[in-house]
């Protein structure tokens, strides 16, 4: 029940998504692995082999979790720290299991190798990025929780090149990408079907294709725009020289993606995520839920931070589970705003990351 309910909601709202370039004027980091030929990789995972990934992840004293490659979504501080908006979920995911957010290791991956890692149990998470397809969910036998980020495949080119959308592309240029992603993949298709005179240039890392482009190895790069826009500030000289143009060509669902033998693990990542949301939208911030006095009225409030009598026995965890996640990473709309939005040094707006009663893509479901 906990993947067939999930799926169900999932699959309404990736159906109604529009992503609109005044919407999503965001820019991404790698996307996720292209959709591969179908991959035969035996289950080797800790949920397999020893009765659970929760068991695994307390035995073991931490939760292991994929990250991309160094990016803006999660990268080290001056003093060593993991920041940023993956980094704060994936602590969020310990206090859960744990009750310890900072009993998480984080382990970098690229995308060519990511899905191994995951399958081989190198990582219990993979908070990288990953665009949720059939193919992935089919072939490669991972289960793909909730989007935690709704997303599209844009594009940035240097402000005065004459490109101010793809259709000006008139000579041939070209496009810097991340290699197996869905990213590549997409831009081939595209160029198929237009016909621009584009030229395919991929990297492995994000830093390899911002590299050439930066070094005019490139015209153009191509990213989700969520990650271009996070780059965009952080990675050129002046980012008033760098236009994000306005063709969206991809819908990306990113979504943390877990091993498919495992659904209680599957659903305790999928709700941690709706928990968030949920606090957003009836008001229980991070403040809130840290706490020792917490009070609240109504009643899922009130199961949020842990008052009354919840859901979280169904698959193993206090009812103090999701205020535990609130306390690490505030709801969704504080945790975004944090490490994306206005208060942090990127300034993204929500757009379709708000919720739906602002407009945005994310609905949080029901937790009891």
């Amino acid at each position: 029940m906990w993947l067939a309910g999930a799926v169900a909601v999932a699959g309404i709202v990736l159906a109604v998504m529009a992503l609109t370039p005044d919407k999503a004027d965001a820019a991404g980091t790698a996307p996720t692995a292209a959709a591969p030929a179908p991959v035969q990789v035996a289950v080797t995972a800790a949920s397999a082999r020893d009765g659970g990934t929760v068991d695994a992840i307390r035995r073991r004293g931490t939760l292991r979790c994929g990250v991309g490659a160094v990016s803006e979504y999660a990268w080290r501080d001056d003093t060593g720290r993991m920041r940023g908006f993956r980094a704060d979920f994936c602590r969020a995911l310990a206090a859960v299991v744990l009750d310890s957010p900072d009993a998480v290791e984080f382990v970098s991956l690229i995308a060519s190798t990511r899905f191994k890692k995951l399958q081989d149990g190198s990582v219990d998470v993979l908070v990288a990025g990953v665009t949720w397809t059939m193919t992935r969910e089919a072939d490669v036998g991972l289960a793909f929780t909730t989007p935690i980020l709704y997303d599209g495949q844009g594009f940035i080119a240097r402000r005065g090149s004459g490109m101010e959308r793809l259709d000006d592309v008139t000579t041939p240029a070209r496009v810097c990408v991340i290699a197996d992603t869905t990213t590549e993949r997409n831009l081939k298709a595209y160029i198929r079907e237009t016909g621009l005179p584009l030229t395919v240039e991929s990297r492995h890392t994000q830093d390899g294709t911002w590299s050439a482009f930066l070094s005019r190895s490139c015209d153009l790069i191509t990213g989700d725009r969520l990650s271009l826009m996070l780059a965009r500030a952080v990675r050129t000289p002046d980012a008033d020289d760098y236009l994000i143009l306005p063709d969206m060509i991809s819908r990306e669902p990113l979504t943390p993606a877990v091993r498919g033998d495992d659904p209680r693990w599957e659903s305790i990542v999928r709700f941690t995520i709706h928990a968030l949301l949920l606090a957003e939208h009836v008001g229980v911030d991070q403040a809130r839920a840290a706490a020792d006095d917490a009070q609240a009225e109504t009643p899922e409030a009130r199961r949020l931070l842990g008052l009354d009598r919840g859901a979280g026995a169904a698959v193993g965890l206090d009812d103090a589970w999701a205020r535990r996640a609130i306390a690490t990473a505030g709801h969704y709309g504080e945790l975004f705003e944090r490490t994306l939005g206005n208060g942090s040094r990127f300034g993204l707006p929500r757009g379709l990351n708000a919720l739906w009663t602002d407009g945005g893509l994310h609905y949080p479901l029901p937790l009891w």
